[in-house]
């Protein structure tokens, strides 16, 4: 792809003053402040952190690019709609909740406040997107090398201070120096880090090369150590993954060896169970939690109960919430709730599980970026509609990047078909 700077389209038409200073900083300023929040994610202790950084710099760019804008069109798109669908039915759904069911309680304010956050990301991604044109999928693999870069640093960052601790002796469960030290959470960032290192192997750099292997095998030995289920999974994955992408045949072998045999036998060793079996009784307490978390559901199962910011379920001590969006938005929304949810799963189905999307780098990676997303957030989360977090990192951010991408190729479609049209009918008469 070429990164002339010819190939980025014209603003002309699209916001007034299109060729200003003023407008294309904005712009850089929006795409900064995208990586800046993936920087956050990986590299910062607190999720408040990675909100100040949203509040300060990615909000007001994108509310100065909307008041610049001319051409609000893509706001009228079938694939904003299937984004914000969600957290619109759920931030509605808090107008019939009952304030008293609540543990901890929010103003009904709070909820419409954060759909506004959810607008203004996507507006952001996609003017952003949109600046590049027919470097978009430029952008995307550059984002891809960002997160090698981070996650190795973090992840190398987080088994240093675990080996510093005595943990490497203790073996107890690593938790990491980003995601609030939360165990589950930090073990999922670097599954999708061990994923985007895959990415990385197949780039003709040399250093791309060593640094993804590096990259890879650090995720792989905190993912073992932190003994989390679904990022067990997502290494063995990413091992198959480097595995075909190796050009080696008797690396290829080693690496398939390393991920059906190696894997699984260190994890014996260490810890005298294989992976999956080891601590069961989270499969127990989930299931428990997911059936009590029915009981509200059942109360009203087409609208729901009403969303409200904390309700906890007495199982086993107290849990603030199912550990499953799609229950927990159930509970609170109902089967109007589910229906929104689905509608985005069949979207990114319908519009990315195509042979040419999935056996390329981009929209490829950011699908599986997405899959695996979709299942730590049927295994550890709760309802989607929360201030940048964890939740953004698994779902929200990979959704938006391949809803935005499919609707802006969609657009680009549509006007190169208006550009032959008359060419065609030139033709004709002629």
């Amino acid at each position: 792809m070429s990164g002339s700077s010819n190939t980025i389209p014209s603003l002309h038409g699209l916001y007034r003053q299109p060729e200003s200073r003023w407008v294309s900083g904005l712009l850089h300023v929006a795409g900064a402040s995208l990586l800046l929040m993936l920087v956050g994610f990986h590299l910062l202790p607190e999720v408040g952190r990675i909100q100040t950084i949203f509040y300060l710099t990615l909000i007001p760019s994108t509310i100065l690019l909307l008041a610049w804008r001319r051409d609000w069109r893509f706001l009228r798109s079938w694939q904003f709609a299937c984004f914000i669908s969600v957290p619109l039915v759920l931030a509605l759904s808090t107008l019939w909740a009952d304030p008293a069911s609540a543990t901890v309680e929010r103003e009904v304010s709070f909820y419409f406040k954060v759909l506004v956050y959810f607008v203004l990301f996507y507006c952001a991604l996609y003017l952003v997107m949109e600046r590049r044109g027919d470097q978009m999928d430029g952008l995307l693999h550059q984002w891809l090398r960002w997160l090698i870069v981070l996650g190795t640093v973090s992840c190398a960052a987080s088994l240093v201070v675990y080996g510093l601790d005595g943990g490497f002796s203790k073996l107890y469960r690593i938790g990491g120096i980003s995601m609030q030290n939360n165990i589950d959470k930090t073990a999922m960032l670097y599954g999708f880090h061990v994923l985007f290192c895959c990415y990385g192997l197949s780039l003709d750099s040399r250093r791309w090369r060593w640094l993804s292997w590096t990259g890879l095998g650090l995720g792989c030995v905190y993912i073992v150590v932190s003994q989390t289920k679904i990022p067990l999974v997502m290494a063995a994955f990413a091992i198959c993954l480097a595995a075909m992408v190796s050009r080696s045949l008797v690396l290829r072998v080693l690496v398939l060896l390393g991920a059906l045999a190696a894997l699984p036998a260190a994890y014996l060793l260490l810890f005298g169970d294989l992976p999956l079996v080891h601590r069961g009784a989270a499969y127990s307490i989930r299931l428990e939690l997911w059936a009590r978390s029915l009981d509200p559901f059942l109360e009203s199962p087409w609208i729901g109960t009403g969303l409200v910011h904390k309700q906890f379920i007495d199982v086993a001590g107290v849990l603030p919430h199912p550990h499953n969006y799609l229950l927990d938005v159930a509970r609170f929304a109902g089967l109007l709730g589910v229906a929104a949810c689905l509608w985005q799963l069949v979207a990114v189905a319908w519009t990315g599980l195509r042979r040419e999307q999935l056996l390329s780098w981009v929209p490829g990676l950011y699908l599986v970026w997405f899959g695996f997303g979709v299942l730590a957030m049927l295994i550890y989360a709760q309802q989607p509609l929360v201030k940048p977090s964890y939740i953004w990192f698994f779902y929200w951010i990979p959704l938006a990047i391949v809803l935005v991408r499919h609707q802006l190729c969609d657009a680009r479609t549509r006007a190169d078909r208006e550009v032959s049209r008359p060419d065609i009918t030139d033709a004709a008469v002629a």
